[in-house]
């Protein structure tokens, strides 16, 4: 017994209260468990888990941003508001092939799990995503690549506003197509004061094709743009 914890002894005694001392474990607080995926159900509707996965899939709504995250035993949806997404740290390294714990409460919306965490805090990326996109000629996409996700490179030569958002029109030396911004996306773009016409910009995004508005390349996340810093100008180089 250590002089402190002597000393100590003495004045409890004194007192006439019984001595007891912190443990190591009661020293920290003890992680929440990791639930598997597969292990939650509708009926934990309401739940507050803690779960980690694989990002499988991104997608924005109005009102925020959903990843779908996976962990070889089920996939669920992980649904962040916007004003949330914006307390993440390190939400530049969010995208497919990363690995995220979650803890958020469980909410089934049209038979779909989905864990909402209460903070952005309560989202860690715990492996950084890697960015291996095919790169695509603007000039050669076509209606087969519906639904692809294609990373492409380009001068914008067009911005028109939306309801939603707003669309660029971007070219490289093959030809030009759309991307459609929506609003949640645009508003946070790291350095979008910069986009101008003429600004080279990198853009990974979802393909639609449809007969009415025909090819639309659709960022889900805002770091799926990057604007190259102080580069604007006429060309593209894409292969």
């Amino acid at each position: 017994m250590n002089l402190r914890t002597l000393i100590l002894s003495f004045v409890v005694a004194a007192l006439g209260m019984p001595l007891s001392l912190p443990s190591a474990k009661a020293a920290g607080a003890q992680p929440p468990p990791i639930v598997p995926l597969a292990e939650i159900s509708p009926a934990d509707e309401g739940k507050t888990l803690t779960v980690e996965g694989t990002v499988v899939g991104t997608e924005n709504f109005a009102s925020g941003f959903k990843l779908h995250i996976n962990d070889a035993s089920a996939q669920v949806v992980v649904l962040i508001w916007e004003s949330d997404w914006d307390h993440i740290y390190d939400s530049y390294h969010i995208n497919v092939g990363a690995v995220v714990r979650v803890t958020g409460k469980v909410d089934v919306y049209r038979g779909q799990i989905e864990i909402v965490p209460k903070w952005g805090s309560d989202l860690k990326v715990l492996k950084w995503a890697k960015r291996n996109w095919r790169k695509y000629a603007l000039g050669g996409m076509n209606g087969n690549d519906h639904n692809a996700v294609v990373w492409v490179e380009g001068w914008i030569a067009d911005i028109t506003p939306a309801s939603d958002g707003a669309y660029l029109l971007i070219y490289d030396q093959t030809g030009a197509q759309k991307v459609h911004l929506y609003d949640v996306v645009a508003r946070r773009i790291p350095r979008r004061e910069q986009l101008w016409i003429g600004q080279r910009v990198s853009i990974v995004g979802r393909v639609r094709a449809r007969r009415r508005v025909g090819i639309e390349i659709v960022p889900a996340l805002p770091h799926d743009v990057y604007v190259a810093a102080g580069d604007a100008g006429a060309g593209g180089d894409s292969k």
